[in-house]
C-alpha cells in the first residue's frame, strides 16, 4: 500500500467517523427534546398531583370509599361474567345483596 491508497482509506473512514458523529449529534438533539418534554410532563403531574394532596379532605372516611369500592365489586362481577346479562335481582343475589330492599 502506498502513501497516496493510505490517505484515501484514511480519507473514507474520517468521512464515515463524520457522518456517524453527525447521525449521533442529531440522535442527541432528538433524545434531549423528548426529554425536555417528558420532565415538563413530570413537573406538571408532581404539581397536580401537591395541589390534589391538599385540597383532598383528611381525617374521617368520606362516602366516597364506600362507593368506589362497592362500584369496584359490581364491575368485577361483571368482568367475571362478561357475557351474562345482568337484572338487579340477578346482581344482588350474586354480590350477597338484599333482594327485597328496592334501594
Amino acid at each position: 500500500m502506498n502513501v497516496i491508497e493510505l490517505l484515501a482509506d484514511l480519507q473514507i473512514r474520517q468521512d464515515a467517523a463524520a457522518t456517524r458523529a453527525g447521525e449521533l449529534r442529531e440522535q442527541i438533539e432528538h433524545l434531549n427534546a423528548a426529554l425536555a418534554e417528558a420532565e415538563a410532563r413530570l413537573a406538571e403531574l408532581v404539581t397536580t398531583r401537591k395541589v390534589i394532596s391538599e385540597l383532598a379532605p383528611t381525617g374521617t372516611e368520606s362516602e366516597l370509599p364506600e362507593l368506589t369500592t362497592a362500584y369496584q365489586v359490581i364491575l368485577n362481577a361483571f368482568n367475571t361474567h362478561p357475557d351474562q346479562a345482568f337484572r338487579v335481582r340477578d346482581l344482588h343475589e350474586l354480590l350477597g345483596m338484599p333482594t327485597d330492599d328496592p334501594a
